[in-house]
């Protein structure tokens, strides 16, 4: 190691590097000194994923650390990546753990982003908040749109989760796209719709942490890393998770000596240091260094290996990115926009069934509409479209590259959600009062078992006296 650091501080006297991030800041702010050491001017720019293609076509930008795979696999195949330098380094991760590819090869045969950190989709929660609440822990994606969580909210007035929107956060689009990968697209929407209704939404990942570490919010979809530096509790979705890898990569345009050094680096040393930050290395080797914390490595060994046993879904990362954009923007122009029409509806629909005003089926037709994709208006075709998840992986590429189209398509979806939400509200109210008038319809309404019984026992009085009197009259 005291070989390669000479190597790299003797090229990188004259170097500079700016390295674009979605890493959250107490990670950058442990890397930075670490970097400093081979390349003195480094400078890292946390960036919204929304933000990377402009930043890249600069020029100025020489590496890409962190942020979901999806992001990356839309970047590689829009031509945003170079291949990563031939390290000694790189050759020394293995191609895969388990079926997770450590490594993305190109059609050309090249590697164009690699592991560097590997992070679990989890539930995380503080043992001391459920318990105040009375609630249980949540162990699905589907008991975060339960509707116990809702009666919760109905009583209290507070939002049990917090959720970071998906154009802010690459992880938590992952994890919302995961939810239409285990259940379908059209059940998948209707409990994402679920969720949202009940979320107070923020604006990154390690926000949700911080919101449920402060009893802010009960419930948090998160990566795991995030549990062990809060010292927070976690559940593995027992429905289904995804492992997150965490790449580094080298944009085009980069300079690649400095790419090089950078590589070597995030390779070596900076995995080491991962363990510091409780995250599971991409090469799970660093785990058995003499260099790591031995009692730090302990806890991700473990927690790898119940990951491991996990029902993971090992969705490709370039089935994410068909739809990526698409997904990211229509969740914010139906969900988040919109959250407060979104909110009072489903309150008023839970709480109409929750108080019989509404039956079992009606609360399920309603759910479905109220969560079904919309049918907009496509701004370039003028034509009625379903989204569907084929529309979706479609426009994918148009919504994520023409600013223009995407606010008219991001706006047409707005206002069908919006029309959708208050027919479903005028859908609640009619049944509502069609419901209260069905006693008063019939002069003589069915009789209960009750009723049944009180007459029976009144005609047996009667007989009794019947039979008092005739006896009384024979004396």
């Amino acid at each position: 190691m005291r070989a390669l650091a000479l190597v790299i501080l003797l090229s990188a006297l004259a170097l500079s590097a700016t390295i674009l991030t979605r890493a959250d800041q107490a990670s950058i702010d442990a890397a930075l000194p670490v970097l400093q050491k081979y390349i003195p001017d480094v400078k890292i720019i946390p960036a919204d994923p929304t933000q990377w293609r402009t930043l890249i076509s600069r020029g100025e930008v020489d590496f890409l650390w962190a942020g979901a795979p999806v992001l990356y696999e839309a970047l590689l195949k829009e031509g945003y990546l170079s291949p990563m330098p031939d390290v000694p380094e790189l050759g020394q991760v293995p191609d895969k753990i388990g079926n997770i590819q450590l490594k993305r090869v190109g059609p050309d045969g090249k590697t164009y982003y690699v592991v560097y950190a590997l992070l679990g989709y989890v539930i995380g929660y503080s043992p001391e908040s459920l318990r105040r609440a009375g609630v249980a822990p949540v162990c699905t994606w589907r008991d975060l749109a339960s509707l116990n969580l809702t009666k919760y909210y109905l009583q209290t007035g507070s939002k049990p989760l917090a959720i970071a929107k998906p154009t802010k956060s690459t992880s938590t689009a992952a994890m919302m796209q995961l939810v239409t990968e285990i259940y379908g697209w059209e059940e998948g929407w209707r409990y994402l719709a679920a969720m949202a209704a009940m979320a107070r939404f923020v604006d990154s990942s390690g926000a949700v942490r911080d919101a449920v570490k402060r009893g802010e919010a009960l419930f948090g979809p998160m990566v795991d890393y995030y549990v062990f530096l809060a010292g927070l509790d976690y559940c593995i979705p027992t429905d289904g998770t995804d492992v997150l890898f965490d790449p580094i990569a080298v944009p085009r345009g980069a300079n690649t000596t400095v790419a090089a050094i950078l590589t070597r680096v995030f390779l070596t040393e900076m995995e080491k240091r991962l363990v510091d930050r409780y995250l599971l290395p991409g090469n799970p080797a660093v785990l058995d260094s003499p260099d790591v914390n031995q009692t730090k490595a302990a806890l991700l060994k473990q927690h790898l290996q119940k990951l491991m046993s996990s029902k993971i879904m090992y969705v490709p990362p370039e089935r994410s990115a068909s739809y990526y954009y698409s997904f990211i923007y229509y969740y914010e122009a139906t969900l988040v926009d919109l959250q407060d029409v979104l909110t009072d509806v489903w309150a008023r629909l839970v709480d109409a069934y929750f108080s019989g005003k509404i039956t079992a089926r009606q609360f399920e037709e309603l759910w479905r509409r109220l969560g079904a994709p919309v049918n907009f208006t496509d701004p370039e075709t003028g034509k009625t479209t379903a989204f569907t998840f084929q529309t979706a992986v479609e426009m994918n590429g148009k919504v994520g590259s023409d600013p223009v189209y995407r606010d008219k398509v991001y706006k047409a979806w707005r206002e069908a959600a919006r029309a959708k939400y208050e027919s479903v509200a005028q859908e609640l109210q009619r049944y509502i009062q069609e419901n209260a008038a069905k006693p008063q319809e019939s002069s003589t309404p069915p009789a209960t078992s009750q009723d049944y019984t009180s007459l029976i026992v009144a005609a047996l009085l009667v007989a009794l006296v019947a039979i008092s009197l005739v006896l009384l009259r024979r004396r």
